[in-house]
């Protein structure tokens, strides 16, 4: 596995979908700031025999343009 070289397979289309995903997931709705106007927060977290990790979210009540309330 050491003598594995990502860089022979590696591509310009992968470096692509990766910059696509990374823009993705640092942009509104996935990511923003956090909503002090007394929204709980929740904490999740998951570990393993590697590390551990935490994750702090809000979940948000919205209303859609029918009236109905969603919950994300």
């Amino acid at each position: 596995l050491q003598s594995f070289k990502l860089q022979d397979l590696w591509k310009e289309t992968h470096t692509k979908a990766f910059l696509d995903l990374k823009a993705a997931l640092v942009s509104k709705p996935i990511l923003q700031a956090p909503k002090y106007n007394g929204s709980n927060f929740v904490v999740t977290s998951d570990s393993c025999a590697e590390g551990f990790t935490v994750v702090l979210s809000q979940r948000n009540r919205m209303q859609n343009s029918s009236g109905k309330w969603t919950e994300r």
